[in-house]
């Protein structure tokens, strides 16, 4: 009998592992997670796209160059760009020396390795060209992570005005307001309508008793949210939510319709049949309405038809992309069309977003604008109001 501590991601690992090297099996007992900080901190963090494409495309630079796969991922662990990626890609290593499949060692390590990413992985090892099908994901990876960086640098300058504004307004109610409304108390006229709103949310905000609790409760109710929205109905509900919202919810059907094209195209072209690529994409998509939709697409195809027929019955799928995916059927260039309508969908989402940007700096200029002719006539029409009684 041997014992001993194994970690793994869950006790179907163990069985499996156990099993592959002939052992049998008698007990398995699941120790506790104790309080481990660094662990609280590795969950916390994000493995970034970007690392995980530049690791991809080394890997099949010295794959290509002829470095065994174990010497290589030991040499590429030491300079990842990403502490939470090199902590992963020593356990892969380990796995592989071990007599583990890259793919099912990749499997492991889901917050790093997605599905669309495993999938390829398999599709290289069953048809001998590894390198070739890394240097794709890392194509497809790179292409992602733009599409990502331009929809973050977007969301910059909105983000910045609302910082800015309110950082304004809590100097100008902890500093400078105070004065004023001790000033505006001490003299004898009636107060303008503006003065007292003023008064009346300095005092507001300066009062602890009641900002603490508020800030609590909306942070509260943004974890609460938060929380919800993971939950399998909630993650529906935030998706349609997005494909709805007025101006951005084009933006977001735009962003979804290229991932699905690209990851489409990418997983065809690395040679996976296509009902596994659909399924492998229904995964890979952030939005939860068009991953059911694709899943009830997958259906239909055991059923025979080709892929365009059932994506026309959902008006999520642009007429555009279900004719170019027809054609791309009739012509057995399927792969190569979907890669086509993802550049086009990403030239649309730049389009877009510049012209959504153009049309929320006048707007929170305008909110702004308010704000400080608001604060402006609240505090100079008493001042002009006693110069008019000397």
């Amino acid at each position: 009998m041997v014992q001993g501590e194994v970690q793994a991601p869950s006790r179907e690992h163990v069985i499996a592992d156990l099993r592959r090297i002939k052992y049998t099996i008698t007990q398995i007992k699941e120790r506790p997670a104790g309080l481990n900080f660094m662990a609280l901190v590795d969950r916390l963090q994000t493995v970034s796209v970007y690392a995980v494409a530049v690791f991809t495309r080394q890997l099949a630079t010295l794959l290509q160059a002829g470095v065994p796969l174990a010497r290589a991922l030991e040499a590429l662990a030491g300079q990842s760009l990403d502490g939470k990626l090199t902590r992963a890609l020593v356990e892969v290593n380990r796995d592989i020396k071990s007599g583990l499949p890259l793919s099912r060692a990749l499997a492991r390590h889901g917050h790093a390795f997605p599905p669309v990413y495993v999938s390829m992985v398999r599709a290289g090892e069953v048809s001998g060209a590894m390198d070739e099908i890394l240097d794709r994901t890392a194509n497809y990876l790179e292409r992602e992570f733009r599409l990502r960086k331009r929809v973050s640098a977007a969301m910059v300058y909105p983000f910045l005005v609302l910082l800015a504004s309110l950082g304004i307004t809590m100097f100008l109610t902890n500093v400078v307001f105070p004065t004023f409304i001790n000033l505006f108390r001490g003299i004898n006229i009636n107060l303008p309508w503006t003065t007292r709103a003023l008064i009346t949310i300095t005092e507001f905000l300066r009062n602890g008793t009641i900002v603490v609790p508020l800030i609590l409760g909306l942070v509260g109710a943004l974890v609460a949210l938060r929380s919800y929205v993971r939950t399998p109905l909630g993650r529906r509900q935030w998706s349609w939510l997005q494909l709805e919202l007025p101006l951005f919810g084009h933006i977001y059907h735009k962003i979804a319709m290229a991932r699905f094209s690209r990851t489409l195209s990418t997983l065809l072209g690395s040679g996976i049949p296509l009902l596994h690529a659909l399924k492998t994409t229904s995964y890979s998509l952030d939005n939860a309405v068009i991953a059911d939709i694709l899943e009830d697409v997958a259906l239909n195809l055991k059923q025979g038809v080709s892929l365009a027929v059932p994506l026309e019955d959902y008006r999520q799928f642009p007429s555009l992309l279900v004719q170019m995916v027809s054609v791309g059927e009739e012509a057995g260039e399927l792969p190569l069309v979907l890669g086509k309508l993802a550049d086009l969908y990403d030239v649309e989402v730049e389009a877009e977003l510049d012209s959504a940007i153009t049309l929320i700096e006048p707007f929170m200029i305008f909110v702004m604008g308010l704000f400080v002719g608001f604060v402006l006539l609240a505090v100079f029409t008493p001042v002009y109001m006693l110069t008019q009684q000397f």
